[in-house]
């Protein structure tokens, strides 16, 4: 039983890595269309995914990993929303970034408080929410997209 429960610690660990060396790779690319904010949203939901993984994991530094590559999308899609002149959303991806700022501080600590990293992420989650609830929607999959319409043109 116990074999198996090392087993399963090595492949969710297995797993995180391998979605945090995705989400890295995505995140170092800049956002200018409104495929490329598509793409970078769907690997900030990822990043966001692996954070929340590598905390239930017990694995506080993974989780930092993962939030430094939610930070770097998040701040790549800044100009995204400069180019479209939305000072709403400007203000909202700056918001996040201080939040997930907010976050690593709280996972930075020896020990790490997991009721305050558990408040401080939703807190990020919910700072992302602000901008989804402006400016993306669901498709008929399921999935987050930009809202049509909401930028003009």
């Amino acid at each position: 039983m116990r074999i198996k429960g090392c087993i399963a610690a090595l492949l969710i660990a297995w797993a995180m890595a391998l979605s945090s060396a995705m989400v890295l790779a995505q995140a170092t690319q800049k956002v200018a269309t409104e495929e490329d904010l598509d793409k970078s949203m769907k690997a900030a939901q990822k990043a966001m995914q692996g954070t929340q993984g590598a905390m239930k994991a017990g694995a506080p530094e993974d989780a930092r990993k993962s939030l430094a590559s939610l930070r770097e999308l998040i701040e790549n899609s800044r100009e995204f929303w400069v180019s479209h002149k939305k000072d709403d959303a400007i203000k909202a991806n700056q918001e996040v970034v201080a939040k997930i700022d907010a976050a690593d501080k709280v996972l930075s600590t020896t020990p790490v408080d997991t009721s305050a990293a558990a408040a401080a992420l939703k807190e990020v989650g919910g700072a992302c929410l602000t901008c989804h609830k402006a400016y993306r929607v669901r498709d008929a999959e399921n999935n987050w997209v930009l809202k049509p319409g909401s930028i003009g043109g």
